[in-house]
C-alpha cells in the first residue's frame, strides 16, 4: 500500500508547472486525480496560460502511474463551472479526499500603473478561485464524513510585501486570511487547510513574468535569487510538491493553519 490509496485529489491549475507536480506526485503515492486548468488565455497576464494539450499531457502522466484521472476544463472564476466540476469529478471518481488550490496568475506593475482590469483577474484567479473550489469542495468533504486535506497555494509574497507585486501579494496575502478562517471552521470535521509560501519556482509562470516585464529571464531569476539564504536561484515544482503530499498523508493529519515556508531561507531575512 502507498500513503493515498483509495483517495481522490482535486487539483486547480494542474496543467503543467506546481500544479503538473502536485497530480503525479499524489498519483504516485496512490491517489486518483481531478485535474482541473482553464486552458486558454486570459486579457491578464500578459503571457499565455496553459493549453488542452497540457493538460492532457498530465493526465496521461497521471495514467500512466495506473491511477484513475480526470481532465476537467473550468474557469476558477466561475461558480457554476467549479461547482459543475466538482459534480463530475465525483460522478467520475465517486469523492474529493484532497483539494490543492493551486491555479494562479502573476505578473508585475508598479501600484499605480496597475489597471482595474489587471486587478480585478488577479483576485478573481488567485484568491476568489480558491474561495470558489472551497466553497463546492468542503460540503462534499463534510457528507463522506472522514475528514480531508485542504491545501492553499500561497507564497512568500503572502508573508511580505514586494516592488511591482502588490495586486499580488494582496492575493496572496488574502490566501492567508481565506485558509486560516476556514481552518477553525473545517477543524471539528477532521479537515485540515494548510498554506504552503514558496520562494521562485522554476515553471513556465517565471518565465512568461520576464516576458512581459521586457526583461531577459536571466535578470528576473537574479532578482529573485538575491533573497534566497541557500545557493539556489529557482527551486523545482517537485520541492512544493512533496511538502503538499507530506500535509495531505496521515503522517500531518494534526497540522491544521500551518504557513509552510519552501522559500531557502528567505523570510529569514
Amino acid at each position: 500500500m502507498t500513503k493515498l490509496d483509495g483517495k481522490v485529489a482535486f487539483i486547480t491549475g494542474a496543467a503543467r508547472g506546481q500544479g503538473r507536480a502536485h497530480a503525479l506526485t499524489l498519483a504516485r503515492a496512490g491517489a486518483d486525480i481531478a485535474a482541473l486548468d482553464i486552458c486558454r488565455d486570459l486579457p491578464y497576464p500578459r503571457y499565455g496560460l496553459a493549453s488542452r494539450a497540457d493538460l492532457d499531457e498530465t493526465v496521461g502522466q497521471v495514467r500512466a502511474l495506473g491511477r484513475r484521472a480526470l481532465a476537467l476544463v473550468a474557469d476558477v472564476r466561475s461558480a457554476g463551472e467549479i461547482e459543475a466540476a466538482v459534480r463530475e469529478t465525483i460522478g467520475a471518481l465517486g469523492r474529493i479526499d484532497i483539494l490543492i488550490c493551486n491555479a494562479g496568475i502573476a505578473d508585475m506593475a508598479t501600484t499605480w500603473d496597475v489597471t482595474e482590469e489587471w486587478w480585478d483577474i488577479m483576485l478573481d484567479v488567485n484568491l476568489k478561485g480558491y474561495w470558489l473550489a472551497a466553497k463546492y469542495v468542503v460540503p462534499q468533504m463534510l457528507a463522506q464524513q472522514s475528514g480531508g486535506r485542504i491545501i492553499m497555494t500561497s507564497s512568500v509574497a503572502g508573508l511580505k510585501g514586494m516592488p511591482g507585486l502588490s495586486h499580488y501579494c494582496a492575493a496572496k496575502w488574502g490566501v492567508v486570511g481565506l485558509a486560516r478562517s476556514l481552518a477553525i471552521e473545517v477543524a471539528e470535521h477532521g479537515i485540515t487547510v494548510n498554506t504552503i509560501h514558496p520562494t521562485g519556482v522554476d515553471t513556465a509562470l517565471i518565465t512568461g513574468m520576464a516576458q512581459a516585464a521586457g526583461i531577459p529571464k536571466e535578470q528576473l531569476v537574479a532578482q529573485l535569487r538575491q533573497d534566497n539564504l541557500l545557493p539556489v536561484q529557482l527551486i523545482e515544482a517537485q520541492d512544493i510538491a512533496n511538502a503538499a503530499l507530506w500535509l495531505v498523508s496521515d503522517e500531518a493529519r494534526y497540522v491544521t493553519g500551518l504557513e509552510l515556508k519552501v522559500d531557502a531561507g528567505q523570510m529569514l531575512k
